[in-house]
């Protein structure tokens, strides 16, 4: 049979839990007859798209088990041979706040602790060493390829697995875990030890309080700690509000609010309320990163860590448990509820692990050609 007409392309939408083919023409002629280029031979220059190289690209909702939920990345599963430059121009080309890049380092792999991929994440602007959102992405999307496999079969019981990953924030562990269908249920990946780098005095809150347009006393007021910037991987300001109502009023003013970050280097500005729309949740959160070209995200995997890690560290949470589970939640202004899991070890009083972790969802699949 003769591949003319409208030709099956799979993989493209995300409907639930199962992708749907979308038909698309494949022809060089539309449906009224007309000639329309044909995929794969756009004349540019002296070449054509043939003699093009491509990549395959996926886009993934992160911390969320529904399309259109969560918080959006890119992955690149095969970024073998990737200029850095070409990896930036993708970045931008995705538009989304992060897009990662996998190289699979697997076959060089002497240790036990080595890195089984080497991952980098890049913004429309510039690389960053870690993304949270993007990390989740990529590695339910491998588990999804069959790159990252269970030991058992589909209907044997739940399992774990750890892979290590290499980034810019160093080395770091991120478990799998697969359910009894074989399909991945859940990624967790684990954080670097907090550090509080600083806490905000009277005059810095109140200059905060009057950039995100937030109702007056609404930060200054809160009963309790006040803003600092801590760090399990990156350092983000984090933010107690008085009340979720007051989170959903504010309106930064995204100029000032990218110089106060880049003034105190922080990345983002995370702010949350104690009351949630879900009752259980943990903290409701809004996070803000101008000084990197994100206005606001939907969901924030390291600056969920670091929140995690402020609530333990200020007793704003019950600690009596070994580990600490926090749920944020987040994404509700922009219409892209998410949900993310928080994990805090402890020992005593100190803290000896933080993992983030949640589900995704695969909603595009494609080819970029690259010049």
């Amino acid at each position: 049979m003769t591949r003319t007409g409208w030709q099956r392309e799979q993989d493209l939408v995300s409907t639930g839990h199962k992708m749907r083919e979308v038909k698309i023409n494949m022809d060089n002629r539309d449906k009224t007859g007309r000639r329309c280029p044909v995929r794969g031979v756009h004349k540019q220059g002296n070449t054509t798209r043939q003699s093009q190289s491509k990549i395959e690209i996926y886009q993934l909702d992160a911390f969320t088990d529904v399309p259109f939920g969560g918080n959006p990345a890119g992955v690149v599963p095969h970024a073998e041979g990737l200029s850095d430059e070409h990896m930036q121009k993708i970045a931008r080309e995705m538009n989304l706040s992060e897009t990662a890049f996998v190289t699979d380092l697997r076959q060089a792999k002497q240790a036990p602790g080595d890195p089984d991929f080497l991952v980098r994440f890049f913004t429309p602007q510039s690389e960053v060493d870690l993304c949270g959102h993007a990390t989740i992405a990529t590695f339910w999307l491998l588990a999804e390829l069959g790159v990252i496999s269970p030991g058992h079969g589909a209907g044997e019981a739940e399992e774990e697995i750890r892979v290590y990953q290499k980034t810019g924030a160093g080395g770091l562990p991120v478990d799998l875990l697969f359910g009894c269908e074989g399909g991945p249920a859940r990624v967790m990946m684990t954080q670097a030890l907090p550090q509080v780098a600083f806490t905000l005095d009277e005059p810095e809150i109140k200059q905060l309080e009057r950039i995100l347009r937030a109702p007056q006393g609404s930060i200054t007021g809160f009963p309790g700690p006040k803003p600092q910037g801590v760090s399990t991987g990156l350092l983000d300001l984090i933010v107690p509000v008085t009340s979720m109502e007051a989170l959903f009023s504010m309106r930064p003013d995204m100029a000032a609010l990218a110089q106060f970050c880049r003034e105190r280097e922080v990345i983002s500005v995370h702010c949350f309320s104690m009351d949630t729309v879900d009752a259980a949740a943990t903290v409701h959160c809004r996070d803000f990163a101008p000084a990197v070209g994100i206005p606001e995200e939907a969901a924030t995997g390291t600056a969920s860590g670091a929140t995690g890690a402020y609530l333990v560290l200020n007793q704003l949470v019950d600690t009596k448990q070994p580990v600490t589970r926090i749920i944020c939640e987040q994404g509700h202004v922009m219409k892209r509820p998410s949900v993310i899991h928080v994990e805090i070890g402890m020992e005593g009083r100190e803290i000896t692990s933080v993992r983030v972790g949640g589900s995704a969802v695969t909603v595009m699949k494609g080819w970029m050609y690259l010049p």
